[in-house]
Protein backbone atom coordinates (compact mmCIF):
# COMPACT_ATOMS: atom_id res chain seq x y z
CA UNK A 1 0.00 0.00 0.00
CA UNK A 2 1.31 3.32 -0.35
CA UNK A 3 2.10 6.29 1.89
CA UNK A 4 -1.00 7.56 4.08
CA UNK A 5 -0.17 11.13 3.77
CA UNK A 6 -2.05 14.04 5.37
CA UNK A 7 -4.30 16.24 3.51
CA UNK A 8 -2.52 19.85 2.86
CA UNK A 9 -2.76 22.96 1.51
CA UNK A 10 -6.47 23.27 -0.18
CA UNK A 11 -7.52 20.05 1.34
CA UNK A 12 -8.68 20.26 4.35
CA UNK A 13 -10.44 23.56 3.40
CA UNK A 14 -12.21 21.50 1.11
CA UNK A 15 -12.87 18.54 3.38
CA UNK A 16 -14.17 20.45 6.13
CA UNK A 17 -16.66 22.42 3.79
CA UNK A 18 -18.03 19.30 2.13
CA UNK A 19 -18.59 18.33 5.41
CA UNK A 20 -20.42 21.17 6.36
CA UNK A 21 -22.37 21.52 3.26
CA UNK A 22 -26.14 20.24 2.45
CA UNK A 23 -25.37 20.19 -1.26
CA UNK A 24 -24.24 16.87 -2.54
CA UNK A 25 -22.13 18.12 -5.45
CA UNK A 26 -20.52 21.60 -4.50
CA UNK A 27 -17.36 20.19 -4.10
CA UNK A 28 -17.09 18.68 -7.97
CA UNK A 29 -14.93 20.63 -10.83
CA UNK A 30 -16.07 20.68 -14.05
CA UNK A 31 -15.94 21.77 -17.58
CA UNK A 32 -16.26 20.61 -21.46
CA UNK A 33 -13.84 21.44 -23.98
CA UNK A 34 -15.58 21.85 -27.52
CA UNK A 35 -13.78 20.08 -30.55
CA UNK A 36 -14.55 21.34 -34.00
CA UNK A 37 -13.10 19.35 -36.24
CA UNK A 38 -12.05 15.63 -37.34
CA UNK A 39 -11.47 13.92 -34.19
CA UNK A 40 -11.09 10.01 -33.63
CA UNK A 41 -12.66 9.65 -30.70
CA UNK A 42 -11.88 5.75 -29.38
CA UNK A 43 -7.97 7.12 -29.46
CA UNK A 44 -9.07 10.11 -27.34
CA UNK A 45 -10.63 8.17 -25.38
CA UNK A 46 -7.35 6.03 -25.08
CA UNK A 47 -6.06 8.72 -24.29
CA UNK A 48 -8.24 10.18 -21.50
CA UNK A 49 -7.09 6.82 -19.76
CA UNK A 50 -3.41 7.07 -20.03
CA UNK A 51 -3.48 10.42 -19.12
CA UNK A 52 -5.26 10.40 -16.07
CA UNK A 53 -2.72 7.57 -15.07
CA UNK A 54 0.07 9.87 -15.15
CA UNK A 55 -1.70 12.15 -12.16
CA UNK A 56 -1.54 10.50 -8.74
CA UNK A 57 -3.59 12.61 -6.83
CA UNK A 58 -6.44 11.28 -9.60
CA UNK A 59 -5.83 7.92 -7.82
CA UNK A 60 -6.50 9.19 -4.27
CA UNK A 61 -8.23 7.55 -1.77
CA UNK A 62 -9.53 9.01 1.48
CA UNK A 63 -10.16 7.68 5.12
CA UNK A 64 -10.59 9.23 8.08
CA UNK A 65 -9.66 7.57 11.90
CA UNK A 66 -10.21 9.22 15.15
CA UNK A 67 -10.71 12.66 13.44
CA UNK A 68 -7.41 12.61 11.32
CA UNK A 69 -7.75 12.38 7.64
CA UNK A 70 -5.46 10.55 5.54
CA UNK A 71 -4.73 9.92 1.79
CA UNK A 72 -3.06 7.47 -0.56
CA UNK A 73 -2.37 6.68 -4.00
CA UNK A 74 -4.31 3.59 -5.20
CA UNK A 75 -1.69 1.96 -7.22
CA UNK A 76 -4.36 -1.15 -8.48
CA UNK A 77 -6.97 1.79 -9.60
CA UNK A 78 -7.54 1.98 -13.40
CA UNK A 79 -9.98 4.44 -14.85
CA UNK A 80 -13.14 3.51 -17.45
CA UNK A 81 -12.69 4.28 -21.80
CA UNK A 82 -15.06 7.53 -21.45
CA UNK A 83 -18.48 6.83 -22.82
CA UNK A 84 -18.56 8.18 -26.45
CA UNK A 85 -22.34 9.79 -27.45
CA UNK A 86 -23.81 10.75 -30.90
CA UNK A 87 -26.17 13.18 -30.27
CA UNK A 88 -26.53 14.49 -33.96
CA UNK A 89 -29.80 12.96 -34.79
CA UNK A 90 -30.79 14.56 -31.38
CA UNK A 91 -33.72 17.37 -32.11
CA UNK A 92 -31.48 19.88 -29.88
CA UNK A 93 -28.28 18.23 -29.54
CA UNK A 94 -26.15 20.85 -27.57
CA UNK A 95 -29.36 21.30 -25.15
CA UNK A 96 -29.57 17.72 -24.23
CA UNK A 97 -25.52 17.67 -23.85
CA UNK A 98 -25.61 20.22 -21.44
CA UNK A 99 -28.51 18.56 -20.01
CA UNK A 100 -26.37 15.73 -19.36
CA UNK A 101 -23.79 17.01 -18.12
CA UNK A 102 -25.97 19.04 -15.62
CA UNK A 103 -27.44 15.45 -14.57
CA UNK A 104 -24.12 14.15 -13.68
CA UNK A 105 -23.51 17.03 -11.57
CA UNK A 106 -26.73 17.00 -9.90
CA UNK A 107 -26.01 13.37 -8.26
CA UNK A 108 -24.32 12.61 -4.71
CA UNK A 109 -20.81 13.47 -5.71
CA UNK A 110 -19.60 13.54 -2.12
CA UNK A 111 -15.84 12.22 -1.44
CA UNK A 112 -17.78 8.95 0.13
CA UNK A 113 -20.42 8.85 -1.93
CA UNK A 114 -19.11 6.09 -3.90
CA UNK A 115 -19.29 7.72 -6.76
CA UNK A 116 -16.14 8.58 -9.48
CA UNK A 117 -14.32 11.07 -8.26
CA UNK A 118 -13.04 11.41 -11.76
CA UNK A 119 -15.23 11.37 -14.86
CA UNK A 120 -15.10 11.92 -18.28
CA UNK A 121 -17.45 11.82 -21.40
CA UNK A 122 -17.08 12.22 -25.31
CA UNK A 123 -20.46 13.75 -26.88
CA UNK A 124 -20.68 14.33 -30.62
CA UNK A 125 -23.00 16.99 -31.49
CA UNK A 126 -22.50 17.51 -35.38
CA UNK A 127 -20.33 15.23 -37.65
CA UNK A 128 -17.34 17.37 -36.85
CA UNK A 129 -18.39 18.93 -33.53
CA UNK A 130 -17.57 17.24 -30.03
CA UNK A 131 -18.28 18.30 -26.26
CA UNK A 132 -15.18 16.88 -24.25
CA UNK A 133 -16.99 16.94 -20.71
CA UNK A 134 -14.49 16.46 -17.49
CA UNK A 135 -15.83 16.37 -13.69
CA UNK A 136 -13.47 15.79 -10.88
CA UNK A 137 -13.96 16.11 -6.98
CA UNK A 138 -11.93 19.01 -5.88
CA UNK A 139 -9.85 17.57 -3.56
CA UNK A 140 -7.93 16.32 -6.53
CA UNK A 141 -7.67 18.96 -8.38
CA UNK A 142 -7.79 23.04 -8.64
CA UNK A 143 -8.12 25.63 -11.32
CA UNK A 144 -4.49 24.88 -12.13
CA UNK A 145 -4.19 21.49 -12.65
CA UNK A 146 -7.25 21.01 -14.44
CA UNK A 147 -6.25 22.53 -17.44
CA UNK A 148 -3.05 20.98 -17.16
CA UNK A 149 -4.05 17.80 -16.60
CA UNK A 150 -6.11 17.97 -20.10
CA UNK A 151 -3.27 19.68 -21.74
CA UNK A 152 -1.43 16.12 -21.16
CA UNK A 153 -4.28 13.93 -22.28
CA UNK A 154 -4.12 16.12 -25.65
CA UNK A 155 -0.41 15.64 -26.12
CA UNK A 156 -1.23 12.02 -26.00
CA UNK A 157 -3.23 12.05 -28.46
CA UNK A 158 -1.70 14.16 -30.79
CA UNK A 159 1.54 11.58 -30.46
CA UNK A 160 -0.68 8.48 -30.69
CA UNK A 161 -2.02 10.51 -34.27
CA UNK A 162 1.66 10.78 -35.10
CA UNK A 163 2.29 6.92 -34.06
CA UNK A 164 4.80 8.19 -31.81
CA UNK A 165 5.48 7.03 -28.05
CA UNK A 166 3.24 8.18 -24.84
CA UNK A 167 4.61 11.20 -23.68
CA UNK A 168 6.48 11.31 -20.32
CA UNK A 169 4.39 12.30 -17.00
CA UNK A 170 5.42 15.95 -16.38
CA UNK A 171 3.46 15.77 -12.91
CA UNK A 172 5.72 15.42 -9.77
CA UNK A 173 4.10 12.97 -6.98
CA UNK A 174 1.94 15.11 -4.65
CA UNK A 175 4.19 13.30 -1.80
CA UNK A 176 6.80 15.78 -2.53
CA UNK A 177 4.23 18.66 -2.50
CA UNK A 178 2.95 16.98 1.47
CA UNK A 179 6.18 16.89 2.38
CA UNK A 180 7.30 20.39 1.48
CA UNK A 181 4.40 21.81 2.88
CA UNK A 182 5.05 20.17 6.27
CA UNK A 183 8.55 21.38 6.19
CA UNK A 184 7.03 24.96 5.74
CA UNK A 185 4.83 24.37 8.61
CA UNK A 186 7.51 23.95 10.83
CA UNK A 187 9.84 27.14 9.49
CA UNK A 188 10.50 30.45 10.50
CA UNK A 189 8.59 31.42 7.11
CA UNK A 190 5.35 29.97 8.68
CA UNK A 191 5.62 32.27 11.44
CA UNK A 192 6.94 35.41 9.90
CA UNK A 193 3.30 34.62 7.54
CA UNK A 194 1.27 34.41 10.66
CA UNK A 195 2.28 37.68 11.81
CA UNK A 196 2.10 39.49 8.42
CA UNK A 197 -1.36 38.17 8.10
CA UNK A 198 -2.37 38.94 11.52
CA UNK A 199 -1.59 42.30 10.56
CA UNK A 200 -3.34 42.00 7.38
CA UNK A 201 -6.84 40.67 9.28
CA UNK A 202 -6.93 43.38 11.67
CA UNK A 203 -7.15 46.36 8.93
CA UNK A 204 -9.37 44.16 6.66
CA UNK A 205 -13.14 46.12 6.09
CA UNK A 206 -15.83 44.14 5.59
CA UNK A 207 -16.43 41.99 2.95
CA UNK A 208 -18.47 43.06 0.35
CA UNK A 209 -21.54 41.49 -1.17
CA UNK A 210 -23.38 41.37 -4.21
CA UNK A 211 -26.76 40.52 -2.34
CA UNK A 212 -29.17 42.87 -0.72
CA UNK A 213 -29.32 39.66 1.62
CA UNK A 214 -27.46 39.06 4.48
CA UNK A 215 -24.25 36.74 3.83
CA UNK A 216 -24.69 34.20 6.26
CA UNK A 217 -20.48 31.91 6.08
CA UNK A 218 -22.32 27.92 5.38
CA UNK A 219 -24.51 29.36 2.74
CA UNK A 220 -23.80 27.92 -0.89
CA UNK A 221 -25.45 27.35 -4.06
CA UNK A 222 -25.18 25.14 -6.63
CA UNK A 223 -26.58 27.26 -9.19
CA UNK A 224 -24.99 29.37 -11.54
CA UNK A 225 -25.10 32.80 -12.40
CA UNK A 226 -23.28 34.11 -15.15
CA UNK A 227 -22.58 37.54 -16.69
CA UNK A 228 -19.75 37.43 -19.07
CA UNK A 229 -18.49 41.45 -19.53
CA UNK A 230 -15.88 42.14 -21.98
CA UNK A 231 -13.60 44.81 -23.35
CA UNK A 232 -13.05 44.72 -27.25
CA UNK A 233 -9.83 43.76 -28.00
CA UNK A 234 -9.20 47.67 -29.59
CA UNK A 235 -11.18 49.06 -26.90
CA UNK A 236 -9.03 47.56 -24.44
CA UNK A 237 -5.65 48.03 -26.68
CA UNK A 238 -6.21 51.95 -27.06
CA UNK A 239 -7.03 52.34 -22.60
CA UNK A 240 -3.92 50.10 -22.28
CA UNK A 241 -1.57 52.39 -24.53
CA UNK A 242 -3.10 55.46 -23.21
CA UNK A 243 -1.93 54.18 -19.99
CA UNK A 244 1.69 52.85 -20.52
CA UNK A 245 2.85 53.01 -17.76
CA UNK A 246 0.39 50.12 -16.15
CA UNK A 247 0.85 46.36 -16.81
CA UNK A 248 -2.28 45.17 -18.68
CA UNK A 249 -3.44 42.85 -15.77
CA UNK A 250 -2.92 45.46 -13.05
CA UNK A 251 -5.24 47.65 -14.99
CA UNK A 252 -7.75 44.58 -15.43
CA UNK A 253 -7.70 44.35 -11.38
CA UNK A 254 -8.83 48.23 -10.92
CA UNK A 255 -11.37 48.05 -13.39
CA UNK A 256 -13.12 45.56 -11.43
CA UNK A 257 -12.24 46.48 -8.37
CA UNK A 258 -14.03 49.84 -9.26
CA UNK A 259 -16.89 48.05 -10.92
CA UNK A 260 -17.18 46.06 -7.64
CA UNK A 261 -17.53 49.21 -5.48
CA UNK A 262 -19.93 50.80 -7.55
CA UNK A 263 -21.64 47.17 -7.43
CA UNK A 264 -21.75 47.41 -3.65
CA UNK A 265 -21.48 50.86 -2.64
CA UNK A 266 -18.81 50.68 -1.21
CA UNK A 267 -15.38 52.23 -1.45
CA UNK A 268 -13.66 50.25 1.00
CA UNK A 269 -14.18 46.44 1.20
CA UNK A 270 -12.84 42.60 1.75
CA UNK A 271 -12.45 40.83 -1.76
CA UNK A 272 -10.74 37.31 -2.04
CA UNK A 273 -7.60 36.90 -4.48
CA UNK A 274 -6.86 33.78 -5.96
CA UNK A 275 -3.11 32.75 -5.66
CA UNK A 276 -1.34 29.77 -7.35
CA UNK A 277 0.81 28.99 -4.63
CA UNK A 278 3.27 26.84 -7.44
CA UNK A 279 6.08 28.76 -8.02
CA UNK A 280 9.38 27.94 -7.03
CA UNK A 281 8.09 24.84 -5.05
CA UNK A 282 7.12 21.44 -5.47
CA UNK A 283 3.48 22.06 -6.68
CA UNK A 284 4.56 23.87 -9.74
CA UNK A 285 3.78 20.10 -11.88
CA UNK A 286 1.77 18.45 -8.96
CA UNK A 287 -1.76 17.91 -9.81
CA UNK A 288 -3.26 18.55 -6.13
CA UNK A 289 -5.36 21.68 -5.00
CA UNK A 290 -2.89 24.32 -3.38
CA UNK A 291 -4.28 27.15 -5.37
CA UNK A 292 -4.76 30.09 -2.29
CA UNK A 293 -7.66 32.46 -1.78
CA UNK A 294 -6.82 34.72 0.33
CA UNK A 295 -8.14 38.62 1.53
CA UNK A 296 -7.43 41.34 -0.28
CA UNK A 297 -8.73 44.57 1.24
CA UNK A 298 -9.49 47.02 -1.13
CA UNK A 299 -9.72 50.56 -0.96
CA UNK A 300 -11.01 53.40 -3.48
CA UNK A 301 -9.92 57.25 -3.22
CA UNK A 302 -12.19 59.08 -4.04
CA UNK A 303 -9.66 61.81 -5.80
CA UNK A 304 -7.73 58.72 -7.28
CA UNK A 305 -6.92 58.48 -11.29
CA UNK A 306 -7.17 54.81 -12.38
CA UNK A 307 -3.03 54.08 -12.87
CA UNK A 308 -2.97 55.28 -9.35
CA UNK A 309 -5.18 52.79 -7.85
CA UNK A 310 -4.00 50.16 -10.37
CA UNK A 311 -0.28 50.64 -9.36
CA UNK A 312 -1.18 50.54 -5.28
CA UNK A 313 -2.81 47.51 -6.02
CA UNK A 314 -0.33 45.87 -7.62
CA UNK A 315 1.91 47.18 -5.28
CA UNK A 316 -0.62 45.37 -2.30
CA UNK A 317 -0.09 42.27 -4.60
CA UNK A 318 3.03 42.00 -4.81
CA UNK A 319 3.79 42.07 -1.15
CA UNK A 320 0.89 39.45 -0.07
CA UNK A 321 2.59 37.14 -2.87
CA UNK A 322 5.26 37.17 -0.70
CA UNK A 323 3.17 35.69 1.79
CA UNK A 324 0.92 33.38 -0.19
CA UNK A 325 1.46 30.00 1.42
CA UNK A 326 -0.21 30.55 4.70
CA UNK A 327 -3.71 28.95 4.63
CA UNK A 328 -6.83 31.14 4.54
CA UNK A 329 -7.83 28.66 7.46
CA UNK A 330 -5.20 28.79 9.74
CA UNK A 331 -5.50 33.11 9.61
CA UNK A 332 -9.44 32.43 10.39
CA UNK A 333 -8.68 30.49 13.62
CA UNK A 334 -5.78 32.48 14.17
CA UNK A 335 -8.09 35.39 14.61
CA UNK A 336 -10.29 33.18 17.45
CA UNK A 337 -13.21 32.57 14.56
CA UNK A 338 -14.87 29.30 13.31
CA UNK A 339 -14.84 29.00 9.86
CA UNK A 340 -18.46 29.04 9.49
CA UNK A 341 -18.72 32.56 11.15
CA UNK A 342 -18.81 35.58 8.76
CA UNK A 343 -16.67 35.23 6.05
CA UNK A 344 -13.05 37.39 5.24
CA UNK A 345 -14.02 38.21 1.92
CA UNK A 346 -16.79 37.99 -0.57
CA UNK A 347 -16.60 38.27 -4.20
CA UNK A 348 -13.52 36.61 -5.56
CA UNK A 349 -11.17 37.49 -7.90
CA UNK A 350 -9.18 35.48 -10.41
CA UNK A 351 -6.90 36.88 -12.78
CA UNK A 352 -6.12 34.01 -15.34
CA UNK A 353 -2.68 34.26 -17.59
CA UNK A 354 -2.27 30.72 -18.35
CA UNK A 355 -3.44 29.13 -21.56
CA UNK A 356 -6.14 27.11 -21.88
CA UNK A 357 -6.06 26.55 -25.28
CA UNK A 358 -5.14 22.98 -27.05
CA UNK A 359 -2.49 22.46 -29.82
CA UNK A 360 -4.50 19.63 -31.81
CA UNK A 361 -3.58 19.35 -35.61
CA UNK A 362 -6.81 19.94 -37.33
CA UNK A 363 -8.93 20.45 -34.52
CA UNK A 364 -10.00 23.78 -32.74
CA UNK A 365 -10.30 23.03 -29.54
CA UNK A 366 -12.04 25.86 -27.07
CA UNK A 367 -13.61 25.76 -23.23
CA UNK A 368 -16.56 27.72 -23.34
CA UNK A 369 -16.37 28.69 -19.58
CA UNK A 370 -12.88 27.94 -17.97
CA UNK A 371 -13.33 27.02 -14.76
CA UNK A 372 -16.70 26.64 -15.26
CA UNK A 373 -18.40 25.25 -12.05
CA UNK A 374 -16.31 24.84 -8.81
CA UNK A 375 -17.40 24.65 -5.26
Amino acid sequence: MSQHLPLVAAQPGIWMAEKLSDLPSAWSVAHYVELTGEVDAPLLARAVVAGLAQADTLRMRFTEDNGEVWQWVDDAQTFELPEIIDLRTNIDPHGTARALMQADLQQDLRVDSGKPLVFHQLIQVADNRWYWYQRYHHLLVDGFSFPAITRQIANIYCAWLRGEPTPASPFTPFADVVEEYQQYRESEAWQRDAAFWAEQRRQLPPPASLSPAPLPGRSASADILRLKLEFTDGEFRQLATQLSGVQRTDLALALVALWLGRLCNRMDYAAGFIFMRRLGSAALTATGPVLNVLPLGIHIEAQETLPQLATRLAAQLKKMRRHQRYDAEQIVRDSGRAAGDEPLFGPVLNIKVFDYQLDIPGVQAQNPYPGNRSG
